[in-house]
């Protein structure tokens, strides 16, 4: 009987350890908090689920310990999804160490991890080679907690949500870039640059989010970004994230689409309805990923180095 263990108390850390504890053939331990983190990281597991932040620096230390201790590492931290375009140096040490060790990393969830990557490249399957894509999500944020919310940038005045942009402060969605970076490295092409455009999607009336905090008129209610991916100078990969705590208010609907061109002309399209929920979709895909980061090559993997993510038997 495989066991995993969760590092990581918070909505997706607490949910995964539900859904993983509900199958007869997994043994999960915690989910464990700060003040426990050695007994997740140090643990053996066959797994370890790393559910805490969005930062590679922030987790990099865990990821060792867990490796270190032979277990192979799911990571929800966006960064996780590509690494060497955060810290190659830092990402490559921990390759090594998984190699050393037979065990794997890899990061997982919904974004990055299955709508701007992993379908992008299922679609890409069935398409002429040298498609230009558009993807877009829109979602409904309001489930997420405060720090999470306050990190995408609510709450903030125009202003404000500038300068907390400019310090790094506000992130909105994070990976888009490692999403782009996993579909290039799986086709063998380069990015050139990426360029992001990162704004508040500012409110008219006060929103109040019980338990977490309220939202007040001219303040941001979403946020509103696009990246775009260029190769050979021209846009190759363009990713758009609406995300409002409520959708309503602005007259939109949560939902997931994939365009793929070819010389300008639309040949390839998906579209999601009413959208894959980003706690329901994240929870899931980390759950569905313990067969397939048990059974991949050592090292630091990527989604497109591993087989799909689905609800098959945990029994290793």
């Amino acid at each position: 009987m495989p066991t995993v263990a969760i590092y990581g108390t918070g909505l997706l850390g607490s949910n995964v350890a539900k859904l993983l504890s509900a199958l007869p053939s997994v043994e999960v331990l915690g989910p464990f908090g700060r003040n426990e983190r050695k007994k997740a990281l140090l643990s053996g597991s066959d797994v370890v689920v790393i559910a805490t932040t969005t930062r590679l620096r922030d987790v990099a230390t865990d990821i060792w310990e867990a490796v270190n201790a032979g277990s192979n590492v799911l990571i929800s931290a966006e960064e996780a999804a590509f690494p060497f375009i955060v810290d190659e140096s830092l990402a490559e040490s921990l390759d090594l160490l998984a190699r050393q060790k037979g065990v794997s990393i890899a990061g997982t969830g919904v974004n990055p991890g299955l709508i701007f990557d992993s379908l992008v490249l299922t679609l890409l399957g069935a398409s002429p080679r040298g498609c230009m894509i558009e993807a877009r999500r829109v979602v409904d944020i309001s489930g997420f907690g405060e720090t999470v919310l306050r990190r995408i940038g609510l709450g903030k005045s125009v202003e404000d949500f500038a300068l907390a942009v400019e310090l790094e402060e506000i992130l909105g969605h994070a990976g888009f870039p490692q999403s782009m970076h996993v579909v290039a490295n799986a086709l063998g092409i380069k990015v050139d640059y990426i360029e992001r455009k990162l704004l508040p999607v500012i409110t008219d009336q006060e929103i109040d989010l019980p338990g977490k905090f309220i939202i007040r008129k001219s303040e941001s209610a979403g946020v509103n970004q696009t990246y775009t991916g260029f190769v050979d100078g021209k846009p190759w990969f363009v990713a758009h994230f609406f995300g409002h705590v409520e959708l309503d208010q602005v007259d939109r609907e949560s939902g997931d689409d994939i365009d793929l061109f070819m010389n300008e002309q639309l040949i390839q399209s998906i579209r999601i309805r009413p959208g894959i929920g980003a706690q329901v979709g994240s929870q899931n895909m980390v759950a569905n990923s313990i067969n397939r980061i048990m059974s991949a090559r050592p090292g630091w993997v990527t989604i497109a180095e591993m087989s799909p993510a689905f609800p098959a038997p945990i029994n290793f």
